[in-house]
């Protein structure tokens, strides 16, 4: 599913290239896989899939785009990290909350 940068921050492009640069084209590894230094475009250490780093917010709010809050992360560990989010929608489809925030009583 393509992204809707209307979601995110205007200079998004801009702070995922410092995420990048800050980790190397590595991922930085989650908290579930700290250790995992996968590199970009090459076989996963541990998967052999072909690494594609992506940048997550982990506190899963994409109006916090403080540098700490960001982590440049393989498929791996940003699956693993937003697990709970995928159950979630697969449960209760993919706008579950913003519908729920959006009833009016």
């Amino acid at each position: 599913m393509p992204i809707n940068y209307e979601e995110y921050h205007p200079k998004w492009k801009l702070i995922v290239r410092l995420i990048k640069r800050r980790s190397g084209n590595k991922c930085e590894g989650s908290p579930k896989y700290p250790d995992c230094r996968a590199e970009n475009g090459k076989s996963h250490p541990v998967t052999g899939s072909k690494v594609v780093l992506t940048t997550a917010h982990m506190d899963h709010d994409k109006t916090n785009n403080r540098f700490s809050n960001l982590k440049h992360l393989c498929q791996r560990c940003h699956l693993g990290h937003d697990i709970g989010q995928h159950i979630d929608n697969r449960k209760y489809g993919r706008n579950w909350k913003r519908d729920q925030l959006s009833l009016e009583l």
